[in-house]
């Protein structure tokens, strides 16, 4: 396969990162300018949260018509539009910002920022697997992703320090920009294989292969219990944590545990199955530490024992990810073929999942009890983790 040798895979990586991590830079300075901007616009928190998730709309809507896209059309063109759509809601969302902002143009703006993140994300297996062999694409998608927690965790730790809304919001445009343009500029078509040149696979096709392939089924569902239960503790633990007593200041730091947990969790799972040789036991583990970890992580005494926890249980839930999602690439009946069909197919149940299961199924559980809250995340990681040992093993170079 004429790609895996090839040193430009790096830079293929570098500008996926980089694209990754515009729209979520963008949207994480919202959390500590929520204060100014439920002030300055007369939101709601209702309004506030619309406006903050915004960015998810396009990926739970599209990313399986653009996964579809991508296999009939090619990757450069189609992630070339979500990168300027991001840039250009990037570019809008200044004008947002002072006397001339208004709910609906920040809400609008947000949602366009989510193009590029949501079209990526579909398609990340599929564009590694074409320059990345096999058994590297899972450390790769690793790599891809941490830079969405590096982006997380600049934006909610340096927006507040800037002088104005209208500074923060020119500063995301920046690498939005920046990052459409290294897509359309630098990025090479990958040289075509056996598979690519044959001829172009009907739509529907497609999704008939996809929704019989009972691996990519479990693979979704799997990122869907997952994502939603990131989503709770990201989502509920400040309260939980407050109602033990600790502080809002001392809550976000232990918050920020969880999210440093996932960058590490992202890098090294990958390359734990690499050194295991197998993907299921190592997702196994994980799961296992997952389970107990938000059931019961966020009790632990308060001090180093408690970030110690956090983080974890972070590193757990965020190891999954990338093992998980490079997997439908790798099955013979997905392969380079169907990968982004596959892609778009898992990411709209992984994106589900965040809005389902903490709101509509969780919550009317839990009502205001934490205990039952973090308890009920426990148990969706724990059919998260017999959904697992229900996964095919991918045959890895050199195993009969």
């Amino acid at each position: 396969m004429p790609n895996k040798g090839n040193g430009y895979r790096w830079v293929v990586l570098s500008i996926l990162c980089f694209a990754l991590f515009s729209p979520n830079y963008a949207q994480y300075q919202l959390s500590p300018l929520a204060p100014q901007l439920i002030s300055e616009l007369g939101l709601s928190t209702s309004q506030f949260a619309s406006i903050f998730s915004a960015p998810m709309i396009p990926a739970i809507f599209l990313s399986l018509v653009v996964g579809i896209l991508v296999d009939k059309m090619g990757i450069k063109l189609i992630i070339a539009i979500g990168l300027v759509i991001t840039a250009v809601g990037a570019c809008f969302r200044i004008a947002s910002s002072g006397g001339s902002g208004s709910y609906s143009i920040l809400f609008i703006s947000m949602l366009l920022t989510g193009f590029g993140a949501a079209f990526i994300n579909a398609n990340g297996p599929k564009i590694l697997g074409n320059w990345f062999p096999p058994e590297k694409v899972g450390a790769a998608m690793g790599i891809l992703l941490s830079a969405s927690t590096v982006a997380m965790t600049v934006g909610m730790a340096t927006t507040a320090l800037l002088p104005s809304i209208q500074v923060a919001y020119i500063l995301a445009a920046i690498p939005a920009v920046a990052s459409a343009l290294m897509w359309i500029l630098f990025m090479r078509s990958p040289v075509r294989n056996e598979i690519d040149k044959t001829p172009a696979i009907p739509m529907i096709d497609c999704l008939k292969v996809v929704c019989k392939c009972r691996g990519v089924w479990l693979v979704g569902f799997c990122l869907m219990g997952i994502l939603g239960c990131i989503v709770i503790i990201s989502s509920f633990l400040p309260a939980a944590l407050g109602e033990r007593g600790i502080s809002s200041v001392s809550a976000g730091a232990y918050g920020s545990a969880v999210t440093i947990g996932n960058m590490i969790g992202c890098m090294s799972a990958p390359l734990l199955c690499a050194k295991v040789g197998k993907n299921k036991p190592v997702i196994s583990l994980l799961a296992v530490i997952s389970v107990v970890g938000v059931a019961l992580s966020w009790q632990a005494p308060q001090g180093p024992m408690l970030a110690l926890s956090l983080c974890i249980t972070g590193i757990a839930m965020g190891g999954l990810m990338p093992i998980l999602m490079s997997i439908p690439i790798q099955l013979p009946e997905i392969g380079p073929a169907y990968a982004g069909t596959a892609g778009g197919f898992t990411s709209t149940l992984q994106l589900l999942g965040a809005v389902v299961i903490p709101t509509y199924i969780v919550a009317p559980i839990a009502g205001t009890n934490m205990h039952i809250f973090f308890l009920a995340g426990g148990a969706c990681m724990t059919l998260v983790f017999l959904m697992g040992l229900a996964i095919p093993e991918i045959k890895r170079q050199g195993q009969n």
